[in-house]
């Protein structure tokens, strides 16, 4: 029995000593990093508007905001856009206090409606904003331009990103003397989420004073998991980013 139980270990011991053997890499490396963008024309824009009413009276803000938005939905329609691409967004009623003297002071109810409309032609935005506003919408909360096609253009971005990894470790390679061999490993860096834009709005939401129109925007998005930035006036930057190991080869 202790005759079987030592050549077992020997054969663990071997074979332990074979797998490091095998894995071990004495290879001289660079790794380096590669980016790119991809301007992209939108092709779909998400435009977000708020509408809100106060009134010591409930019912007359609720009223007030009920015929705003119904005067703003009927002015959109009237362009063209159907009812699948516009999207009441959310209802919200507040009490309002204020302190004049120290103490709070019942100061009437805010009423807030938000809708989202989805435009599949960026030229209309101009003319979307100008009709939601001449209706008595007061906040422009968000415009988001998009684009249908990300999968496309995500690659496009992920090739030249590692086409310009291999380019810098040629270039980095070469002031040393050396030269680039065969890659050794691969990575795409970690994308940040695109702006959602109900992270977008909500931090304008609320200001100013009933009547003035709010212009918090935040031209960007494709909410996809890919980063991405304005990078020029009506264009979507879709950004990639690899790390790549290469293989280092002395001269």
């Amino acid at each position: 029995m202790k005759t079987i139980v030592c050549v077992l270990l020997g054969i663990l011991v071997f074979t332990g000593t074979a797998h490091a053997q095998q894995t071990y890499d004495d290879r001289h490396r660079i790794s380096v990093t590669g980016e790119s963008l991809v301007n992209v024309a939108p092709d779909r824009v998400i435009v977000t508007f708020g509408v809100d009413t106060r009134d010591m009276v409930l019912d007359t803000a609720k009223r007030q905001n009920d015929a705003i938005v119904k005067k703003a939905l009927a002015a959109i329609k009237a362009m063209g856009i159907v009812d699948r691409d516009i999207q009441t967004d959310r209802l919200s009623i507040e009490q309002r206090f204020e302190s004049p003297s120290g103490r709070q002071v019942f100061a009437g109810f805010t009423i807030r409606n938000m809708f989202v409309v989805s435009l599949s032609d960026p030229a209309k935005v101009d003319a979307l904003i100008t009709a939601a506003l001449d209706s008595g919408v007061n906040y422009l909360l968000n415009v988001e331009f998009q684009t249908t096609e990300l999968k496309k253009y995500r690659e496009q971005a992920r090739e030249l990103a590692t086409r310009a990894a291999r380019e810098k470790a040629e270039k980095m390679a070469a002031a040393l003397g050396e030269t680039v061999g065969q890659a050794l490993q691969i990575d795409e860096v970690g994308q940040n989420s695109g702006v959602s834009y109900y992270s977008s709005w909500s931090s304008g939401w609320g200001a100013g004073n009933r009547g003035n129109a709010g212009t918090s925007q935040n031209v960007v998005g494709v909410s996809s998991g890919d980063t991405v930035d304005t990078v020029a006036l009506g264009k979507v930057g879709v950004r990639a980013s690899v790390r790549v190991v290469f293989e280092l080869i002395r001269r």
